[in-house]
């Protein structure tokens, strides 16, 4: 548990002893006569109305939270322009109720499918990693791996020359297939 738990429970146990020991004795203490006249009784009292049922209100949902962050060409390490991105996650994260994180890690389709689904899973290690360098808890993030499998670019980067890394236009082309997704899962 941490420090700070123990002292807020520590000061919540505090006021509850306090507020008990004011009532109790306040207990034997008269009570005030009322003011006023007295009052008479009613001649007969009419009838409330029914109150009709209501309505039921339905929960405020909160909106869905996620996060994609890109990782350099043929690297697997948050870059710092990115972390904000995991910073304002995990602060929007405090206080929510959820089932898990998923961890999403892609690549793009530059090298072998093993090599690019072995990087896709570091990435996606690396995202859970440095939340839980942010106090989220480490087990409740699931990484998965998709490789090269499903890429956001489409089209775009068709025809573009060799797909090897020395030819830097398609690297840059392909800059948003290399990223992780992290998306909050609701409880169930």
């Amino acid at each position: 548990m941490k420090p700070t738990t123990r002292w807020t429970m520590a000061v919540v146990v505090a006021i509850v002893i306090g507020i008990v020991l004011l009532l109790w004795t306040r207990r034997d203490e008269p009570q005030a006569p009322a003011k006023g006249e007295v009052a008479m009784q009613p001649v007969a009292p009419k009838p409330e109305p029914k109150a009709e049922p209501a309505t039921p209100v339905k929960p405020i949902v909160d909106e869905p939270l996620t996060a994609t962050v890109h990782f350099d060409y043929n690297r697997s390490e948050v870059r710092p322009g990115e972390a904000p991105k995991l910073d304002d996650f995990a602060t929007k994260l405090k206080g929510r109720a959820y089932g898990r994180l998923d961890a999403i890690g892609h690549a793009d389709r530059i090298g072998s499918d093993p090599y690019n689904l072995a990087l896709s899973q570091r990435r996606a290690e690396a995202v859970r990693d440095y939340l839980a360098g942010k106090d989220v808890d480490a087990k409740g993030v699931r990484t998965d791996a998709k490789g090269e499998r499903e890429p956001v670019t489409g089209e775009a980067c068709k025809n573009m020359g060799s797909e090897n890394r020395k030819n830097r236009k398609l690297i840059e082309c392909l800059q948003r297939d290399r990223r992780v997704q992290v998306n909050l899962v609701a409880k169930p």
